[in-house]
């Protein structure tokens, strides 16, 4: 029988990568499909649980969470560190504003990149709307998008999105 650290180690080793093989496509799936996805990691959880009795704190991050770190790091490689195979990612600023009003000063930023235009709901949960404004909050809340390498920028962005919610 498994203990608690070897569930855990099963699931992250075995389980997890699965379910997040191509997470960026994830993200523009409906709700009721990601929530299957979240029931297979509370059930991982418990199994832990059971297995520590009840002592284990919570030792996964919700699946959201990572697709949102993955997300930031490819607009971080193609933005920052200007990756070849992601040079269709590589947005230009947002435009000009043509009033003078405190939001439109606000959102002047030589980092921020302009969020393409949807009407739907499934499309904006793609992933250029969706993390192109995702990029947007943290390129004007922090300096994450200064970052020197992939793993300072990684680490930094999960503690940030670990911080918002």
């Amino acid at each position: 029988m498994l203990d608690a650290q070897g569930v855990s180690s099963l699931y992250k080793a075995q389980v997890r990568p699965v379910m997040e093989y191509v997470t960026l496509t994830w993200s523009s799936c409906p709700p009721s499909y990601l929530t299957g996805l979240e029931r297979v990691q509370a059930r991982a959880q418990r199994l832990v649980r059971v297995c520590t009795r009840g002592h284990a704190p919570d030792t996964f991050q919700p699946l959201q969470h990572r697709r949102d770190v993955a997300g930031l790091c490819v607009m971080f490689k193609g933005q920052a560190l200007h990756t070849p195979h992601l040079a269709t990612l590589r947005f230009p600023g947002p435009p000009a504003p043509t009033q003078a009003t405190r939001s439109a000063e606000n959102s002047e930023h030589p980092h921020t990149v302009a969020v393409p235009f949807s009407r739907t709901e499934h499309n904006i949960r793609s992933f250029l709307p969706r993390y192109s404004r995702l990029w947007n909050q943290m390129v004007l809340s922090t300096d994450l998008h200064r970052s020197t390498s992939l793993h300072i920028f990684k680490c930094r962005a999960n503690e940030w999105l670990a911080d918002q919610q």
